[in-house]
């Protein structure tokens, strides 16, 4: 009776996967995930052009980076009521083509445009970025490790890659720097095509379903509000991410301020962002092998220690590509981690999805911190030394969340 229980309980949780479809599924996940960074990693390639262009102070050119991160914290709360009114599978579908339509308004010739369009891709971003874990949870419940890996790694990669390909789209465009960061619009209209796909799909296999899949369960919302675990996951989410906008938002500036071109730091950046997947692709497969992450969290966060270290230490030579390699392991391990475990300390789709709101709600609003501060601690003394130094010291209370949200508990006990 044990056995025939555990077989029917698991074909029951494969069924959304076979009703849509195996590669469908995995494709859409693959494509959401590539889009959830682009915006980031383009703009910052650009923005000594973006400044020229507009005649941008500091503080201005500071919204670009920050205003989006503010979007993530504040339209990651809404993800849960939209799962629970709409399901989870359309919202992501309209986030995905919130992004493609606010990454294709930057092409045209207006400041207040510009950072519309940024902003309305940065709420798209955060409801993607709920929503994501809990897709994997939904179709892929047997997989957790592999598809949050694949998922994550792609999102680290779209950073690299936006970093790498803007300056050079931006060349072959005859130096439109506009329409290189309006051409981000295009894989974001594919990830929303093929998720309209699995939302057609999945919601006729809803129509016949005994059961839904468990995002509208009551009460979910306060048992993670309760839970000290929950706000250990929700301070490593905000930590790391602090990091990783911190260091997207200003690789390419520091590594110019040292005398590189713009297509050289923007390599830069772009090497880490690439390199980042092989961290963001095992993390996660280590940590769902396990039923303690503490020792997953220490290596993560080691890893973004040395990387912090060796970008404050070297200059411009091979240590500096080095150091960049190393971040990018750090910063890919770190936020695979941090998604993993918000299903690995939810007992039930509905508490991952809220823990994943609450995590990203909170941290996001965490992080938007990130690039203010680095910009304000450079105008202090003109160097990149401080900033540099301050988020090493900000690796302590990071591990300490980690060392926390990697026990072998859920939210709910």
């Amino acid at each position: 009776m044990i056995l025939w229980v555990t077989s029917t309980t698991k074909e029951s949780a494969l069924a959304p996967l076979r009703a849509v479809g195996v590669l469908t599924c995995a494709a859409a996940l693959i494509l959401m995930g590539i889009c959830l960074r682009l915006v980031f990693g383009s703009s910052s390639a650009v923005l000594a052009e973006i400044r020229d262009a507009y005649g941008l102070t500091g503080g201005e050119l500071a919204l670009l980076t920050t205003g989006p991160v503010l979007c993530l914290g504040a339209f990651s709360a809404a993800a849960p009521r939209l799962a629970r009114r709409y399901t989870a599978v359309v919202v992501a579908t309209v986030a995905v083509a919130m992004i493609a339509v606010g990454s294709a308004l930057r092409i045209l010739p207006s400041w207040p445009v510009l950072l519309g369009g940024t902003m309305l891709a940065g709420a798209g971003i955060a409801l993607g970025n709920v929503l994501g874990p809990v897709l994997v949870r939904i179709f892929f419940p047997h997989r957790l490790g592999l598809m949050t890996g694949l998922f994550t790694s792609m999102v680290c990669a779209s950073t690299g890659v936006a970093s790498a390909l803007t300056v050079p789209g931006a060349t072959a465009l005859g130096g439109s720097w506009r329409g290189s960061l309006a051409l981000w619009a295009i894989p974001a209209l594919a990830a929303a095509a093929l998720l309209a796909v699995v939302t057609v799909r999945y919601l006729r296999f809803r129509q016949h379903a005994p059961e839904p899949d468990g995002a509208a369960e009551p009460g979910a919302a306060r048992t993670v509000l309760r839970s000290p675990i929950a706000w250990a996951v929700t301070g490593f989410m905000g930590l790391q991410s602090l990091q990783a906008y911190a260091l997207i938002g200003w690789i390419p500036t520091i590594y110019r301020d040292r005398g590189l071109s713009a297509q050289t730091a923007g390599a830069m950046l772009a090497v880490g962002g690439l390199l980042s997947v092989v961290t963001a692709l095992t993390f996660p497969q280590w940590a769902a092998r396990r039923r303690d992450q503490r020792i997953v969290a220490v290596a993560a966060v080691a890893l973004q220690g040395i990387g912090v270290f060796g970008v404050l230490a070297f200059g411009t030579g091979m240590g500096a590509w080095i150091a960049n390699i190393v971040v990018g392991f750090g910063l890919g391990a770190m936020i695979s981690l941090a998604v993993t475990m918000m299903n690995l300390r939810a007992a039930t789709t509905a508490e991952a999805v809220s823990l994943s709101a609450m995590s990203q709600t909170v941290g996001y609003l965490l992080a938007a911190w990130g690039p203010m501060l680095m910009g304000v601690l450079h105008g202090v003394e003109g160097t990149w030394t401080l900033p540099l130094i301050s988020l090493l010291l900000l690796l302590a209370p990071l591990l300490a969340c980690g060392v926390v949200a990697g026990a072998d508990r859920t939210v709910s006990r």
